[in-house]
Order: C-alpha cells, then sequence, then structure tokens
C-alpha cells in the first residue's frame, strides 16, 4: 500500500515540476526543493556549535525554518537620509517615493542613484509657504505645494500622483488638524509638470482625516480610491476624476476600522498597539484604521484592510461610484450592505496592490513576508517570505518598458519608529526598497 502511494505520488510530483515555476506554491512543493514532507520555509539541518553541548548530538538534523520562500527579493535603493512609506515606478524604470514630513526637507523625491533621492518635482514644489496655521496654531495651512505626501503612485497613463495628507509634523512629533486646501492629490506628468491637483471640503476631509494610499480607474472619465486610516473618522474617499467631485462611502463600517483585540507579532515580539496618555503622548495617532487598498484587474471591486486587523474585505466599485445625495439617498446604506468579509488573512497589511492576473498581493509584516489573495479559489496565498523585510509598506507593481514584471516595495521598520515606541527610535539606517519578479504585468485599469 505505501509503496503504491509513493509511485502515485513520485509521479504526480514529477507532472507537476515539468509545469510548475518559483511562483507556484503547492501544498507539497516538487520533490528536492524541499524535502517532501517540509513545509515552505522548512530544512533539517544541524544546529550551531552553541545550542548542542552533547557530542551525540552535533550530527542531529534539526527540523528548522529557514525564514525564506518564493523568488528572491532584490535590494533596489537604501534609504541613508529619510524615513520612506511610498513607492511607484513608471514603465522607464524610473523610481519615485515619498516621506511623511518631519523635519524632512523634501516630502515627495525620485531616486536619483542607488542611495540617494532628489526632491519632485523640484525644492519649490516641496517647500510650503509655512506649516502652522498663522490663525490657528493647532492646524495646518491650505497651499498648492506639498505638505506631507504619503501615498506616491504611477497610473497605467505613467502619470505620478502624490496623495497629501496636508497634516504636518512640526519637529516630528505633533500631527497638526488640517484646513480644506491642505490636503490634496496631485497630478504630474514624468517631465515634472502638474495637471491637476484636487482638493477636498469639509465634510469630505476632516480636520482629523488621515488620508493613506490611493488606487485609480482610468476607465471612462476615470475614478480614484482613497483610504483615510483615522481612528476617528475611517472611511473610503471617491473622487471623480473628471469632474473632481468627491465623496465618503463606508464611514466606521468594520471593513475600515480597527480592531481595538488586535496584538500583532513583529519578529516574534508580541505587540500591543494602544494610545498613549497625555501628557506623555508622542502622537494621537499611533493606531490607524482602514490603511491598505487595491482595484481589482477588472475594477469591479474596491479591497480594502485596516492596518490593526487581520481581516481583508472587498466592495464592489459600482456602489462606491454613487455619490450620497438627494438624489440618490440610500447610497450610503446600500454600499455598506455590499461589502464583503473575505476573512482572516494570516496577519495585518501595511500596503495592497494587484496584478493583471488578478491577484490581490498583501503585505505580511508579522511574517516579514509579502502573501496574495487568490480571487479564483479564496485563499490567501505565500508569495515571498524574507528575515529581510522589516515591515513591507507600499506595494507597486509595474511592467517595464525593457522587460520584465516586478512587485516593488519598502522596507521601512515602522512598528519600530518612535510613534510606537514611546518616543525612541529603533530603527536602524539604512531603511530598504526590494523588488521581485512576478508573473502578472501592471493592471492599468484603462478601457
Amino acid at each position: 500500500m505505501f509503496s503504491s502511494l509513493l509511485a502515485l505520488w513520485l509521479c504526480s510530483s514529477s507532472a507537476f515540476a515539468q509545469n510548475s515555476s518559483v511562483f507556484d506554491f503547492p501544498e507539497y512543493p516538487p520533490p528536492g526543493t524541499p524535502a517532501p514532507n517540509a513545509t515552505l520555509a522548512s530544512n533539517v539541518t544541524t544546529l550551531p556549535a552553541n545550542e548542542v553541548s552533547n557530542p551525540e548530538l552535533a550530527q542531529v538534523k534539526i527540523h528548522v525554518d529557514t525564514g525564506r520562500f518564493g523568488p528572491p527579493i532584490e535590494l533596489v535603493h537604501a534609504y541613508f537620509n529619510f524615513w520612506p512609506t511610498g513607492v511607484g515606478v513608471s514603465s522607464d524604470g524610473r523610481i519615485f517615493t515619498c516621506f511623511p514630513r518631519g523635519n524632512e526637507t523634501f516630502t515627495l523625491a525620485e531616486v536619483n542613484s542607488s542611495t540617494t533621492e532628489a526632491p519632485f518635482p523640484n525644492e519649490e514644489f516641496n517647500t510650503p509657504e509655512a506649516f502652522i496655521n498663522g490663525t490657528n496654531p493647532a492646524f495646518g495651512i491650505a497651499t498648492s505645494k506639498l505638505i506631507f505626501v504619503q501615498s506616491v503612485v504611477v497610473d497605467g497613463r505613467d502619470r505620478v500622483w502624490a496623495l497629501d495628507t496636508g497634516r504636518p509634523r512640526v519637529n516630528g512629533t505633533i500631527l497638526f488638524a488640517t484646513v480644506p486646501g491642505g490636503p490634496k492629490l496631485v497630478g504630474f506628468d514624468l517631465s515634472g509638470d502638474s495637471f491637476a491637483s484636487i482638493t477636498f471640503p469639509a465634510d469630505v476631509v476632516f480636520a482629523d482625516s488621515s488620508l493613506n494610499d490611493v488606487r485609480f480607474d482610468l476607465r471612462g472619465g476615470g475614478f480614484a480610491y482613497i483610504t483615510d486610516s483615522s481612528p476617528q473618522h475611517p472611511g473610503i474617499v471617491v473622487i471623480d476624476l473628471a469632474t473632481g467631485t468627491s465623496w465618503r462611502h463606508l464611514d466606521g463600517h468594520p471593513a475600515v476600522s480597527i480592531d481595538s483585540t488586535f496584538v500583532p507579532s513583529y519578529n516574534g515580539v508580541p505587540f500591543f498597539l494602544h494610545p498613549i496618555p497625555a501628557p506623555n503622548a508622542i502622537t494621537h495617532l499611533n493606531t490607524f484604521a482602514a490603511d491598505g487598498i487595491a482595484l481589482s484587474a477588472d475594477g469591479e471591486f474596491l479591497y480594502v484592510s485596516p492596518i490593526t486587523s487581520r481581516q481583508l474585505w472587498r466592495v464592489p466599485t459600482s456602489v462606491i461610484k454613487v455619490q450620497p445625495s438627494s438624489a440618490n439617498p440610500n447610497a450610503i446604506i446600500l454600499a455598506n450592505q455590499a461589502v464583503q468579509n473575505l476573512g482572516q488573512k494570516g496577519g495585518n497589511s501595511d500596503g495592497l496592490e494587484t496584478d493583471s492576473n488578478g491577484f490581490i498581493y498583501l503585505g505580511a509584516p508579522e511574517q516579514n513576508a509579502i502573501s496574495r489573495f487568490n480571487p479564483n479559489t479564496g485563499l490567501v496565498e505565500p508569495f515571498i517570505r524574507d528575515p529581510a523585510i522589516q515591515w513591507p509598506d507600499t506595494l507597486s507593481v509595474v511592467s517595464l518598458r525593457d522587460g520584465g514584471n516586478f512587485l516593488y516595495f519598502t522596507s521601512n521598520q515602522l512598528w519600530l519608529g518612535p510613534d510606537y515606541q514611546n518616543g525612541t527610535d529603533l530603527r536602524t539606517k539604512p531603511y530598504a526598497m526590494f523588488r521581485v519578479a512576478i508573473e502578472g504585468g501592471k493592471a492599468n485599469q484603462m478601457s
């Protein structure tokens, strides 16, 4: 019986190996890499000498976690200057990145060497007239300049979009409230010329809103979808790109809200997320709600996940494209009712992204990994894991003109920053940007 099963297994494994690639993760990987009875990141090996005092056990091979699986990651940029969040890559390989402004002299940049960045489109656009509102020092200002760019995205037409939260951090410690005209979505062509600057009314982006990430659907007149990660006002902001009109959906819905019971673990250490009470507070926003966002390749669904939650959600875009109004009095109810809970995904996520094959990539900082949701199976699948992935923040898929599809991502040690360590900065420079080859290309979301 056993020999028959073994022969059947070897036959099926051999057949699979002929058709598999490094991107495929079956329940049992091809024989030899790793062993047939091993899991993805497992191996058997002798232990280091300092862990074995008995000579008779020195050559015993113990099952271990190797920490790695999937296609190899490639280090493409090291940040020795500012702390990064976002990354966007154009089809000609230009890399754009952003820095949440504290004492940083610019907040939107282009990578100009393996270890340096230059302000984009220039230093002037990155230099607002002021940060503190002279009339009310607790607030920021309204300006066409960039204040605090949280996300940078290169769309399917190779245009660079900067999402400005409008919330300056003076001396890196206090997150000021916004005024209308501060938060904005600014579009640039690759030459650096600005072709759009979309601001928001006060009832769409509140004074304590925290705009986080953005995705674009360029079909027809086009729509943009933005997460508001404010724990006080979590929600989704929708923009009609043809008119610049914006509105909100899913306000306070579990799909965009923090899980108050959430206790993650980073590098094997349990991490308790809780506000630090005054007068010792470093920031009032060390727990964030809706963060990662992705648009399905066909534009039919918007995927979202709060950063303080392990749940993955999606909502049909058809219902959130409807602006709540007297003409559509039930728009909010219908949108809330249409939300789908896709369940637990094995950990929390910061960035989400889509490829042309329909996979939804999910940052997995608790596992030092990136997973992917397969809409065809409903499963969260392993993709890459490496100990060097120290909090994958923003994800960006690009199809390069000279060949190759890649997933770029920043690795910025977020949970070790002072906002999460009671004022002590435990991060280690340089911060990193990696890329990994993928099968699918950029989902352009264009007609």
